[in-house]
């Protein structure tokens, strides 16, 4: 299996384990808006009703990835996924009353998530993160009293460091899935020319019976074998015929000079 399939499909069971695991927090969530505002029904209060919307957005993530076959198509749906996600997270606050402090410790674990566990290109994997962090920020001038700003310049930072580290091991792990798949890829392509080479070797071997005088070679069938087709048909190999200096002094010996006499 190439490699790119290979991780591919790590990528998709990574998602959908994520996504699975993400709908039991939901579930509490509803089921804890439940029983606190039971009284205001039939009417759907407000902030139950962005609670079971991201209940559907990881519902209908799972069935998405289950028909992304390729690369292209899982790549869109973890996009729209952490796009949804980070902009339903930032609804959920939006019903609550203007309030003293909104807390930094979800949307800090939201943003580990998005950069550690939802693996995407680039700009795809880092524009969601960078939206909710942009998100948070502007809650926290637009949403929290005077009096809760106090540490709204450290929370900055820190939704800044976040980011930062984010985007770094986003980049590197990139880096590093590049430089595996040449890796990989060389070794395919060594592989191969080795396998064909092992393949078109053929090699004598053992001790082979020649005849002292004309040279045949005795084969694995009996019969005696001219040396040149025994080997040519125990390897690639091919014979020209030729004439050894030895052999052309011995067999074709040039005249000898005729003597002058006086």
């Amino acid at each position: 299996m190439h490699m790119d399939t290979l991780r591919l499909e790590n990528d998709r069971r990574l998602v959908s384990a994520l996504l699975a695991l993400s709908v039991l927090p939901f579930v509490w969530f509803i089921g804890r808006d439940l029983v606190a505002q039971a009284d205001s029904w039939p009417r759907l209060p407000g902030p139950m009703a962005i609670r079971a919307l991201t209940l559907a957005v990881p519902t209908l993530g799972l069935m998405a990835m289950r028909r992304a076959r390729t690369r292209a198509a899982y790549s869109r749906v973890v996009f729209v996924i952490s796009l949804a996600v980070a902009v339903l997270l930032l609804s959920l606050n939006l019903p609550q009353p203007y309030s003293s402090a909104l807390p930094l410790r979800p949307p800090l674990m939201v943003l580990i998530v998005m950069y550690g566990a939802l693996p995407n290109t680039f700009y795809r994997q880092v524009a969601a993160p960078l939206a909710f962090s942009a998100g948070i920020i502007l809650e926290r001038l637009y949403r929290v009293s005077d009096s809760g700003r106090g540490d709204l310049a450290s929370d900055i930072a820190i939704l800044l460091f976040v980011n930062l580290v984010g985007v770094t091991m986003v980049h590197r792990r990139l880096t590093l899935e590049r430089e595996v798949s040449a890796a990989w890829g060389r070794e395919h392509l060594a592989r191969d020319d080795a396998e064909r080479a092992f393949k078109e070797l053929r090699t004598l071997r053992g001790i082979i019976r020649i005849c002292s005088y004309c040279r045949k070679i005795h084969n694995e069938a009996g019969a005696w074998q001219q040396i040149e087709a025994y080997v040519r048909d125990h390897s690639h190999a091919e014979f020209s015929h030729g004439i050894c200096p030895d052999c052309l002094t011995e067999h074709f010996p040039r005249p000898k000079p005729a003597e002058v006499t006086d």
